[in-house]
């Protein structure tokens, strides 16, 4: 049955069996990736995945459901498991479904330019892109991982209160890693590139960069060094982000396990620091017009000049502090329940280059990589031990290589002790993002 004429019957029967309010959740899933080594195909998978979830109000209760088909028999299967969930729900929380009238933004997230894609001219491009980087240093023995990725969605939102929002996104990216080695000393370097526009992709850029990177860490010094101050690169400062981004939770909040609880309009961080949640952002990777709940998204500053401005809400944790969403609810997939999470969150970069960024560090450390986020960081309490990446700074110069380095700290110390931004703004592949970070305050082990 086609998914709209299986939503309308749904629609029907739930109004039949009772279900107060009610609300129709759809979302389909294509991706596609190749990956190549030793110019051949390694590996190619392609797939698609549909579901649709349901959730229905009885006597104040929520209930939930979800299929992954969309016969006939399957719209009693849905009300049914709603009618059964709602009668065991114990908790006391409200859930809500969104009945207001709102105005949505108007933004691009699909390109038709992904639309027919040319299988054979992403192959060619791997193949030159592994070769290419096998050519540009004879120490370069292997390109490890030499792959694109194409993934595409579409998402239906409709409920009995009027609302009917759709959407569809499209992102394609490709990532190279490679292994160097000279004499005993072996390091790796990688690079990526993201969009809506494959024509635009440049892989010598890329294995150069990677190249780049992975050479540079040859010239290793093994001296001991107690820096004072420290630049995180923008990557790596993102990969920490990010590993920290539930502490603006207003449910982690709300459950005491964020120190940001009680902190709302008081300084949390460095004057210079501002961190933004932009689902408008151009050229966003994480945009959209509305979250899954249909509530309108919007621009907010999490932290403005150092000062914390707001959590991020869904309808449910708005409910509780008595305030609006913010637009940030979000389900894993069709079968999640409603969480929360940005959708472009970066540092708002400042005006220094790079080069300018580090010019007056006498001496000082370049940090390049962190390892082992999910262990090696509490993001209760905000300390963190990791092993790491990095070069010494010499004379407002990027110096040698450390061999291995482990960072200590606590994060929301770290945030308060930021003396200078960068304006090289980089986003991951989980679309944070963040300029290189001038911070001081953190322990540096060289192992």
């Amino acid at each position: 049955m086609k998914k709209e004429i299986f939503i309308n019957k749904l629609f029907e029967k739930a109004s039949q069996n009772g279900i107060e309010e009610f609300e129709v959740y759809f979302l389909s899933n294509l991706n596609y990736s190749i990956k190549v080594y030793q110019n051949k195909i390694d590996n190619f998978t392609n797939n698609q995945n549909q579901g649709i979830s349901f959730r229905g109000k009885i006597n104040g209760k929520m209930g939930y459901s979800y299929s992954e088909s969309f016969e006939e028999d399957d719209i009693d299967f849905l009300i049914a498991q709603v009618l059964e969930n709602a009668s065991c729900i114990e908790t006391v929380d409200e859930q809500f479904i969104f009945s207001e009238k709102e105005n949505y933004k108007e933004i691009t997230t699909y390109s038709p330019l992904l639309n027919n894609i040319d299988i054979e001219e992403v192959k060619e491009f791997l193949f030159s892109m592994e070769k290419y980087a096998l050519s540009l240093d004879e120490r370069v023995k292997k390109v490890n991982f030499c792959s694109f990725s194409l993934g595409e969605s579409e998402k239906i939102i409709k409920n009995s209160s009027g609302l009917s929002l759709s959407s569809k996104e499209n992102i394609c990216y490709t990532y190279l890693s490679v292994v160097a080695q000279d004499k005993e000393i072996i390091k790796t370097g990688s690079d990526f590139m993201i969009g809506q526009d494959f024509s635009k992709f440049d892989y010598k850029k890329i294995a150069k960069t990677a190249v780049d990177e992975a050479i540079s860490k040859f010239n290793i010094t093994c001296e001991k060094i107690d820096p004072k101050i420290c630049v995180i690169e923008n990557l790596a400062f993102s990969s920490l982000l990010g590993a920290m981004s539930n502490i603006f939770s207003a449910d982690a909040v709300q459950k005491n396990i964020s120190k940001l609880k009680g902190k709302l309009n008081t300084k949390v961080a460095s004057d210079i620091f501002t961190l933004i949640d932009n689902p408008h952002l151009e050229n966003g990777f994480g945009n959209s017009a509305f979250d899954d709940e249909g509530v309108p998204t919007i621009y907010k500053e999490i932290i403005e000049n150092g000062n914390l401005k707001t959590y991020l809400y869904n309808l449910k944790t708005a409910n509780k502090d008595g305030v609006k969403s913010t637009g940030n609810a979000m389900k894993g997939s069709y079968k999640g329940t409603i969480g929360t999470s940005a959708f472009n969150l970066y540092v708002k970069p400042r005006e220094k280059s790079f080069e300018e960024l580090i010019s007056n560090i006498e001496e000082g450390v370049l940090i390049t990589d962190f390892a082992g986020l999910h262990s090696g960081l509490n993001s209760i309490s905000g300390d963190f031990s990791l092993a790491g990446e990095g070069f010494v700074i010499k004379n407002g110069k990027v110096d040698k290589a450390l061999k291995q380095i482990t960072i200590a700290g606590n994060f929301f110390e770290l945030l308060e002790n930021i003396e200078d931004i960068g304006n090289d703004l980089k986003f991951s592949l989980s679309s944070v993002g963040s300029p290189s970070i001038k911070v001081s305050g953190l322990k540096i082990v060289v192992d």
